[in-house]
């Protein structure tokens, strides 16, 4: 009975040992299996010019993505093991005749235009709107006349709602000059209280050390990063110098990257990009996984992560 115990232990043991085997193996397999990747792009500069394509390759190209880029199209194609998937695969085209609707006969035509009849003479009952007109006309003017007396009399009165009037605006306006004043003073202060804030939280010791800290494993994850082959001859320029400029200072960062195949010409001038570009090269996921993992162990970085989580300006 203990024989048969012992077995079944053995056995499950070994099950066990197998699975976690397995586990190990898809870990490791996740961990240092490369990602590698190639692109290459050409520019004449115009837009209908470009001719890009990219590929991406994983574990002895079991996973295989391309994507390419010409005359304004985007083509890709997808393969996972033996499944396969490309842009336009699902595409049916389906031709639709257009039906017309033949147009409606009229039921009925419009009748002729009568003759229009003469001009009616006139008679009793407009001479006697005409001098009821006149009437109205006479009892207008002595109307106006009055009005006219009166308002010599509501002159003076006039003026002074008028300028009374315009004192009230004048106040009004003062005091909603002043209330922007204030506003405008405080907003100033509150910004001034938030950048000392701000300056103190950056330049504390501990942030300070957890911000180079995270500058050397980020170098470290680019050096790790670098393109086994990288050549570029380009030409570029935006309509505003500024963007050109400030497009160069970001490039100019990664110069320690380049190596000696890469020529990047700005122009200040006008609008252009020509030129090829051609990169190569391989990712391992262990690189992220070990910046996070010194990241994680770096007690600086985990006081800073704490501090921003509850700092407020």
């Amino acid at each position: 009975m203990l024989h048969i115990l012992l077995l079944i232990l053995k056995i499950i043991g070994i099950i066990i040992a197998a699975i976690l085997g397995i586990l190990v193996l898809l870990v490791c397999v996740v961990l240092f299996v490369p990602i590698r990747y190639e692109a290459r792009a050409e520019f004449d500069g115009t837009l209908k010019g470009v001719k890009a394509r990219v590929k991406v390759t994983w574990l002895a190209r079991l996973f295989k993505a391309i994507a390419g880029y010409e005359g304004q199209e985007l083509s890709w194609s997808v393969r996972i093991a033996w499944k396969t998937m490309k842009s336009g695969q699902d595409d049916k085209k389906t031709v639709e005749k257009e039906v017309e609707e033949p147009p409606k006969e009229r039921k009925g035509h419009p009748k002729e235009d009568e003759e229009e009849p003469g001009l009616p003479e006139r008679t009793e009952t407009q001479l006697q709107k005409t001098e009821e007109d006149m009437e109205k006309a006479e009892a207008g003017a002595v109307q106006e006349t009055k009005e006219r007396d009166s308002k010599g009399t509501k002159g003076k009165e006039g003026i002074g709602r008028k300028a009374k009037g315009l004192w009230e605006k004048a106040k009004a306006l003062y005091r909603k000059i002043k209330c922007t004043f204030l506003a405008f003073c405080d907003r100033i202060k509150l910004l001034l209280e938030k950048k000392e804030r701000l300056a103190e939280f950056i330049t504390d010791e501990v942030h300070r050390k957890a911000f180079f800290k995270a500058k050397d494993e980020a170098f470290k994850l680019l050096r790790r990063l670098k393109p086994k082959k990288l050549a570029a001859d380009l030409h570029y320029g935006f309509e505003d110098p500024c963007t050109t400029g400030q497009v160069l200072a970001g490039l100019s960062m990664l110069y320690p990257f380049w190596g000696e195949h890469v020529s990047i010409i700005p122009d200040f001038e006008q609008k252009v990009l020509e030129g090829s570009l051609y990169i190569k090269g391989r990712i391992r996921i262990i690189h992220f996984v070990r910046l996070m993992w010194n990241l994680a162990w770096c007690k600086e970085v985990r006081m800073t992560y704490r501090h921003v989580k509850e700092f407020e300006l």
